[in-house]
């Protein structure tokens, strides 16, 4: 399965919290860009488009953000990696992400999670 012919420009994933990354390009070598819209319950910067630049590798994927546009600022950057697979002509972005914060010092000052992304029409 060629991933350009399944992941596309100009497409939408919702994740499990109702967030999404909205992909708008992805070039010839794979470089991706696109915004993430934060929708996690209880978490800062929501509701408001962040930029995202990645890329994309046959079935892998990799993209980050850093939370600051022209409305707030969190101070931090969140990095997504993971895969794109098919199961029954659904398709799905199965990811792991980390995110630091501006000022950390440590490895352990690293949140880290999972997220699952389904295309959407939004």
């Amino acid at each position: 399965m060629a991933m350009a012919q399944e992941l596309t420009a100009m497409s939408a994933w919702v994740n499990q919290d109702g967030s999404t990354l909205y992909i708008n390009s992805i070039n010839a070598q794979g470089e991706l860009t696109g915004s993430y819209i934060n929708r996690a319950a209880g978490a800062a910067c929501q509701n408001s488009p962040y930029p995202v630049n990645g890329w994309v590798f046959g079935t892998a994927i990799s993209f980050s953000t850093k939370w600051l546009n022209s409305v707030e600022s969190c101070n931090s950057i969140t990095s997504w990696s993971g895969f794109y697979i098919n199961t029954g002509g659904q398709g799905k972005i199965s990811t792991l992400w980390q995110l630091v914060v501006n000022g950390s010092s440590s490895p352990s000052q690293i949140l880290k999670g999972q997220d699952v992304f389904s295309q959407t029409s939004a």
